[in-house]
């Protein structure tokens, strides 16, 4: 009986929602904010509920739920406090428990796409060099970059990072190239990418070519494929990269990923350009 209500007045409900976003969301953060059951791993509050992506899982097509998804935690999306997603919380666990930030001082760093908190904490790091770069720049402060075509020079940078970006660029494998070009050797990239753990190769078809298609198929209206992790993993290790999969379970817990709102099944995939 709930299953095929749910069915029945999924569509409308959730046109209703992405019509009505935003005065939802300013009704309901602050009601997120009651409790202290949960906790933002940038910002440091206590809470009770995260935002969702989108409204959740629940208005996600039934068949991308069977595929196994890793990436962002739609249902334990953002931090009704500073707004910083689950993606974002999950690397600053990572560079902690790694101490990832060492490989930022003094060093010169390209990254991708910047989250702003991310950026900031790179910032206090003290970097040679920081470069922050977009396709499209949302100020002044962002570099325009094509990441298949990197305007800098080979070897320039010690630490690449690209938090969430390859499934938005068609020719992802130029991409990689153009990272591992501008690395220096022994130098870094984090490139986490969503990809399924059911999928062994990439879904993608040029047929799918609108936003309302790829919003069905690939889960966002601006992603071009589904990657499968098998060929995910083996397009970084072709480009040259040694590759060293760091999993959430050898650093943190079950229950750590409960209270920070991140994907326990994200793992941290850690690139390396072989040293000479």
């Amino acid at each position: 009986m709930i299953d095929s209500l749910i069915k029945r007045y999924k569509k409308p409900v959730k046109k209703f929602y992405l019509r009505y976003r935003k005065p939802i969301l300013a009704l309901y953060i602050p009601l997120h904010r009651i409790g202290n059951s949960r906790k933002c791993y940038v910002c440091g509050k206590t809470f009770g509920r995260f935002t969702k992506y989108k409204g959740g899982s629940t208005f996600f097509p039934e068949w991308i739920s069977r595929l196994e998804m890793v990436g962002s935690d739609v249902d334990n999306f953002g931090c009704p406090y500073c707004g910083s997603f689950d993606r974002e919380r999950h690397l600053f666990m990572y560079f902690d428990r790694l101490d990832l930030w060492n490989q930022i001082k003094n060093r010169y760093v390209l990254h991708f796409a910047p989250e702003p908190h991310l950026s900031n904490r790179i910032e206090d790091e003290g970097p040679a060099c920081y470069v922050k770069a977009d396709l499209f720049p949302a100020n002044e402060t962002i570099r325009k970059e094509d990441a298949t075509q990197i305007s800098f020079f080979d070897e320039t940078f010690d630490f690449v990072l690209a938090n969430h970006i390859l499934e938005h660029i068609p020719n992802y494998k130029k991409a990689l190239n153009e990272i591992w070009r501008v690395l220096k050797p022994g130098g870094t990239a984090i490139l986490q990418t969503p990809f399924s753990k059911v999928l062994r190769n990439n879904f993608e078809d040029d047929g799918i070519n609108t936003p309302e298609l790829r919003t069905y198929f690939y889960a966002q209206h601006d992603h071009v494929r589904l990657y499968g992790e098998t060929q995910l993993l083996t397009s970084f290790q072709e480009s040259g990269f040694n590759l060293r999969i760091v999993k959430h379970f050898d650093l943190f817990t079950g229950m750590d990923a409960h209270y920070y709102g991140v994907n326990a099944n994200e793992d941290l995939l850690w690139l390396i350009k072989p040293a000479i």
